[in-house]
């Protein structure tokens, strides 16, 4: 379960991309967050990605993952539209609960909803939200990119490690970590969910970045090899500077879950010239966002000296999750 191996996109995917539009300045690409079409007077950006691995929460979930995209691009984002398939034996209250979410998270972060779907879909056993959102960059202002990344670039990465994953856990796994960890982190793992964003984080990277990324599925250490894979680079991240919070590594140890290779949404990479580096720092500690140097940018494509993700720690534990919480129950 989970993402398709991105080495095998070259052959299922990236063959098949419809019309070739000039205007596409970025398109379809492993590691690349979102699309970059010029409009001339400015240029759009478009990301679209689905919440598949949590239970509660997935419209709050689906903005903010989607908005960090755009913002990893150095774009704003501003316009949702949001395709709500819901179990068959879902009633309105759940539709209900998930607009209210996606209406939240919108107006946290002002952008609006202009559209969408929703539906009783056969056969599926949990609701999902999949979304797409727009965002804009001036003409004068840069386009971030996931394949910007320059040789002897530094790599930052902010909050740390595996953000997203300790909320859906804390979550939606509470039943079962209670009797594994203390309450009172447990309940501070739940709240994790609001540290989802990097829009801000981004927005104040761009002047300094030659690439950002979105680590989603596959944790810091799949987001990594998808920035490189991106930029044609290879890598080298000392693991020990990665930030994992208490509560992460709690309910880590607790599962026997690997930090870094759980969805991470809520941490953004960024890779930025050494010079800049300080400059960067300084600037988002100034606006307390907590950030470390992990590791530099190698020439060499090959050169990276941490293994690819196959599967994040959510998908490889979930089945088993929901085995013995049933067996409890």
């Amino acid at each position: 379960m989970g993402k398709i191996d991105p080495l095998k996109l070259k052959d299922l995917v990236f063959p098949f991309l419809g019309y070739r539009d000039e205007k596409v300045l970025i398109g379809p690409k492993m590691g690349e967050d979102a699309a970059v079409i010029d409009l001339e007077e400015f240029y759009l950006v478009v990301s679209s990605d689905p919440v598949t691995g949590a239970k509660k929460d997935i419209g709050f979930y689906s903005v903010n993952i989607n908005a960090n995209d755009i913002a990893t691009m150095g774009a704003v984002p501003r316009y949702f539209v949001p395709v709500i398939m819901l179990k068959e034996d879902s009633d309105e209250k759940d539709l209900k609960s998930i607009m209210k979410d996606i209406d939240s998270a919108c107006k946290d972060l002002k952008i609006s909803v202009i559209g969408g779907h929703s539906e009783i879909t056969p056969g599926l056993r949990e609701n999902i939200v999949s979304a797409s959102i727009l965002g804009f960059i001036k003409k004068n202002e840069k386009i971030i990119s996931s394949s910007g990344a320059k040789n002897g670039d530094l790599i930052i990465l902010t909050k740390g490690a595996g953000i997203e994953g300790t909320s859906i856990l804390a979550n939606d796994f509470y039943d079962l970590l209670k009797d594994k960890i203390d309450r009172k982190s447990l309940e501070r793992a739940k709240n994790y969910i609001k540290k989802l964003s990097v829009v801000k984080e981004a927005l104040i990277a761009r002047k300094y970045a030659t690439a950002m990324h979105d680590p989603t599925e596959g944790g810091v250490l799949g987001g990594i090899h998808e920035l490189c894979d991106a930029s044609v680079k290879g890598f080298h991240v000392d693991t020990s500077r990665i930030i994992i919070n208490r509560e992460t590594r709690l309910i880590c140890e607790a599962l026997r879950i690997d930090p870094l290779a759980l969805i991470g949404s809520g941490a953004l990479i960024i890779t930025c010239p050494e010079e800049d580096s300080e400059k960067l720092i300084r600037e988002l500690r100034e606006d307390k966002i907590e950030c470390s140097i992990i590791g530099e940018i190698r020439e060499d494509e090959n050169d990276r000296n941490l293994e690819r993700v196959k599967q994040d720690e959510i998908w490889r534990v979930t089945p088993m999750l929901t085995q013995e919480l049933g067996i409890k129950r």
